[in-house]
């Protein structure tokens, strides 16, 4: 497990890429919704149900059907499709039809491109049978290059929900207490991530570390949840992969984990998992910082965790992308408008692997294949247009 960002291949829906606009930088945020760059329209279905451990009033709880209406509120910032079901919200005892709506290729306009969970449980009837489908149906849409967003007690195991945990990658159980006096840091020990910086607004910084998880002491990025529901017991499983930790939270004299990324060698698509979202007004608030982080997971799960890196140069200058990434055959790359300069494909040491002309526009994709015309080894490259530079991984 590392702190850096972990990323992994676009889905295939045709206009899914987007070119990610400015500088990845936590600025001041004003009652004018969430924000997120220039994305086409998505669609995003949601498995939802309710759990009351805390006896919160319904002004209060995220109940089903709450998700949805801000996601399709004014100020929610993400881009849908103009159509019948663009967000569509199942509950869980009717898990089937989610299940069904799962399996829509990725290549027919009616398919999703987010799956975002908020199941505590499993269906009432039938439930174990119609859990196993559900799951095996999430898996193929992770290696078709869906994306997931496990968004609070999505990731919480009750009987039965063991498979989904291992697609997760991680578990909560036991007790979960609420605290309504010091509520939850949300430390962000990602910084430059998309999902943890972009129109994020953090209070001030907090020492912290981590080293069980990987996360080394340092002053981190922090703003506080008052009340909230914490997960003492929220940690990766031993049969996750590649992980990235996004959020952390100290309590109780000890690091605790509070959002991450995973994904497996066979997905396409990635995993983005958030605990905080039992307090509505908190949750789901469009001018908050909880909802921008759903936003924000949800657009980078969709795009299958492209990678962002803050370009070097001034605010309004679009950023370089790469689209899948890690890629196996083909990646490619979006360029600013009218840019003729060469992008420059890069080994680990900098020596140059291959040049790629163009006009700008157009995006420039590479082959894998070096000047000789060899296939290139997978591992890190790097790629630089003048003084901007990223990374693509080509995997096996």
């Amino acid at each position: 497990m590392g702190e850096g960002v972990v990323t992994t291949g676009a889905r295939t829906r045709a206009g899914l890429a987007v070119i990610l606009l400015g500088v990845l930088i936590a600025v001041p945020r004003d009652a004018r919704g969430a924000e997120l760059p220039p994305h086409d329209p998505l669609r995003i279905l949601i498995v939802s149900d309710e759990v009351n451990p805390h006896a919160l009033p319904d002004s209060v709880l995220t109940q089903p059907g709450e998700i949805s209406a801000a996601i399709t509120s004014p100020g929610a910032g993400i881009s849908l499709d103009g159509v019948p079901d663009a967000v569509l919200e199942i509950p869980t005892d009717d898990l089937g039809t989610a299940t069904a709506a799962l399996a829509v290729p990725p290549e027919d306009p009616a398919a999703y491109d987010v799956l975002v969970y908020f199941a505590h449980r499993i269906p009432s009837t039938n439930g174990q049978a119609l859990q196993d489908a559900f799951v095996a149906a999430v898996e193929d849409f992770l290696e078709a290059g869906g994306g997931v967003v496990s968004f609070h007690h999505g990731s919480y195991i009750t009987a039965g929900k063991a498979g989904f945990a291992f697609l997760l990658g991680a578990a909560a159980t036991g007790s979960v207490p609420w605290d309504t006096v010091d509520g939850q840091d949300v430390i962000n020990t990602a910084p430059g991530h998309f999902v943890t910086t972009y129109g994020v607004a953090y209070d001030s910084t907090i020492a912290y570390e981590d080293p069980a998880r990987g996360i080394p002491a340092a002053q981190y990025a922090v703003f506080t949840n008052v009340p909230d529901e914490r997960y003492p017991t929220f940690d990766f499983a031993d049969s996750a992969e590649e992980v990235t930790i996004l959020f952390g939270s100290s309590y109780d004299g000890a690091a605790r984990l509070l959002g991450f990324t995973h994904r497996r060698s066979t997905w396409q698509g990635i995993v983005v998992a958030y605990q905080p979202g039992e307090y509505e007004p908190n949750a789901l608030d469009v001018d908050g910082n909880n909802f921008q982080i759903l936003a924000n997971a949800i657009l980078y799960a969709a795009l299958g965790g492209v990678l962002v890196d803050a370009p070097e140069s001034a605010p309004g200058v679009p950023a370089l992308a790469a689209w899948p990434n890690p890629f196996r055959s083909r990646v490619t790359f979006a360029t600013p408008p009218g840019e003729g300069r060469p992008l420059l494909i890069l080994d680990a040491a900098g020596r140059l692997v291959r040049r790629l002309d163009g006009a700008g526009g157009p995006p420039r994709t590479w082959d894998g294949l070096d000047a000789a015309g060899r296939r290139a080894a997978p591992g890190v490259y790097l790629y630089r247009l003048g003084t901007r530079t990223g990374r693509v991984v080509r995997v096996r």
